[in-house]
């Protein structure tokens, strides 16, 4: 159920927030509705009021970690012309994880891995939220075509598949063995498949 009061809003976002931290964090079975009640500062009553189930909590989750990374993947690639764009994004991903002890991997990602066999419909909705987000690399790969600054030969649409699936193994490899230079080094790779079709124009 959607609030329509402004306190009803901030209530639920709260919610979300804090189940989107735990389930990042803890994986989503182990992340009960108490826990999350806790870490909102929130009661039952109010989480029935926006929630029916703890599955319903999940794909707000899951709704609330899509828009968040396609919108920040969207503001770097806006305010960051040209290749520049990509190569800035591409650094964003590998700084989102130094900031902790152990890389911890995609939000997403880490959603799919755990959750994707379980449901068809929510994979579904798993395979959506990654889509948004190779769908702007994509946008951004054929603006780079169509300007001149891509061999002839560049195929945006291949070329955002492979990056976005090197970032996911980059990022699984990351959290599995604990080790950021995985990531940084996985990056750098696929940034020089991307600039191998890069024109002087």
């Amino acid at each position: 159920m959607d609030p329509v009061t402004r306190r009803g809003r901030e209530t639920r976002h709260r919610i979300v927030e804090a189940a989107a931290r735990l389930m990042y964090r803890d994986g989503v079975a182990a992340t009960s509705v108490d826990h999350v009640l806790e870490e909102a500062g929130a009661g039952k009553s109010q989480f029935y009021h926006y929630f029916g189930s703890k599955d319903e909590l999940v794909d707000a989750v899951l709704s609330f970690h899509a828009a968040g990374g396609e919108s920040e993947q969207a503001a770097i690639l806006a305010e960051n012309p040209g290749w520049e764009g990509i190569r800035v994004w591409l650094d964003a991903v590998v700084a989102g994880q130094a900031g902790s002890r152990d890389a911890r991997g995609c939000p997403i990602g880490s959603m799919a891995a755990e959750l994707a066999e379980r449901d068809p419909a929510l994979r579904s909705r798993l395979a959506d939220a990654l889509e948004r987000k190779r769908i702007v690399l994509r946008e951004r790969l054929q603006e780079l075509l169509d300007a001149g600054a891509m061999s002839p030969d560049a195929d945006p649409e291949r070329l955002a598949t492979f990056t976005m699936a090197v970032l996911q193994g980059g990022l699984l490899f990351a959290r599995t063995y604990g080790r950021q230079a995985d990531l940084e080094r996985t990056v750098d790779e696929a940034w020089v498949h991307l600039t191998s079709f890069r024109t002087s124009v």
